[in-house]
């Protein structure tokens, strides 16, 4: 499992790599590097929560990193809604209503 985490992480920060210099370009590509980056934050996440949790012998690396987690991916989907209504305000659409 941790070879696989390693893979994984090893991925994840290729493609933040790759999409670091386009995170300005538009809301798209914000959204896709926040996603990017969020993978990366979880996959390190996950893989120090097992490293703590084993050595602890504790659940409690697993609680605290899924909800750091859970806010990082809030928030950023909260940043990526907001550029979305300026980028839509901008160019004279309406937001969806719902």
């Amino acid at each position: 499992m941790g070879l696989v985490g390693a893979l994984a992480l090893a991925a994840n920060l290729l493609c933040f790599y790759l999409l670091y210099t386009h995170r300005e370009d538009n809301v798209n590509m914000s959204s896709t590097w926040l996603c990017s980056r969020n993978d990366l934050f979880a996959n390190a996440g996950v893989l120090l929560a097992a490293g703590a949790g084993y050595v602890l012998v504790s659940r409690w690396p697993d609680i605290v990193v899924g909800t750091l987690i859970a806010a990082l991916f809030v928030s950023s989907a909260l940043h990526v809604i907001r550029q979305a209504r300026i980028a839509m305000s901008v160019s004279g659409q309406s937001a969806p209503s719902g």
